[in-house]
């Protein structure tokens, strides 16, 4: 059963130098277990062309899809969409139904107003880009790489539009909630891992007011191996250690 995989780049100085919380990254890693796919990682770069496009370069060789939020604005600051290009060796062209809804957008906006070069800059896009969605808003993609705004609400907005295209299979996650320490589960942890590979197990540990000490959890696409793992792990607990189960 074959897992689609994602990589996030978070593209903003204004992110690594804190003047701006990232937002999209919690909310993408939430929505992509939703839909089935595994999220590798999430890189957050500064507005460096270079950099941005060195990353895709090499992300996009390993992963089915690479994400970007940010840097697609009419500012100065604004290269992620020439960084794409670069690292896919593209030139950059306008597209003419993207310039279209730019016009239309600021028309609607503006009491009619023809759209300022500056605005039609953001239809300058990699040849090749694909318009996903929603025609007057739409979604940026070229090859397996989708441009996507930093503003939260815009983000997600288009990725939705997006979402269908990676929908896979759902992961398929047991926890159990224990009463014993990770040092007491440890080897017994370490003799289910081995013995069951094909899923993934972690442990978290608590150290608060909370009512167990460890979360164990078991996951899968195949619902017949995460129970067969958890069966495992039930036998091979001490007496009482589980204070209550979820799931698959």
């Amino acid at each position: 059963m074959t897992t689609p995989t994602a990589v996030l780049l978070v593209v903003g100085n204004e992110v690594l130098s804190a003047k701006v919380e990232d937002a999209n990254g919690p909310w993408l890693a939430r929505r992509l277990r939703e839909l089935g796919v595994q999220l590798l990682a999430i890189h957050t770069l500064p507005d460096e062309l270079d950099e941005i496009a060195g990353m895709i370069e090499r992300e996009r060789r390993r992963a089915t899809w690479v994400l970007t939020s940010g840097g697609v604005g009419p500012t100065h600051d604004d290269v992620t969409v020439c960084a794409v290009a670069r690292a896919l060796g593209l030139p950059i062209a306008r597209c003419g139904p993207l310039a279209d809804a730019i016009r239309a957008l600021h028309a609607s906006r503006h009491g009619g107003e023809e759209a300022p070069e500056a605005a039609l800059r953001m239809a300058d896009v990699p040849e090749g880009t694909r318009l996903v969605g929603d025609a007057g808003y739409p979604t940026l993609v070229v090859e397996n790489v989708v441009m996507l705004p930093g503003v939260p609400q815009f983000f997600r907005w288009q990725f939705e539009r997006f979402a269908p295209t990676l929908a896979s299979a759902p992961f398929r996650l047991a926890s159990l909630y224990l009463s014993a320490g990770e040092t007491e589960i440890a080897p017994i942890l370490d003799g289910i891992a081995r013995a069951h590979p094909e899923v993934a197990i972690g442990s978290y540990p608590r150290f608060d007011d909370a009512d167990h000490r460890v979360r164990i959890t078991i996951e899968s696409k195949d619902r017949s191996r995460v129970e067969a793992a958890v069966a495992a792990l039930l036998a091979a607990l001490p007496a009482g250690a589980v204070l209550r189960s979820e799931g698959p």
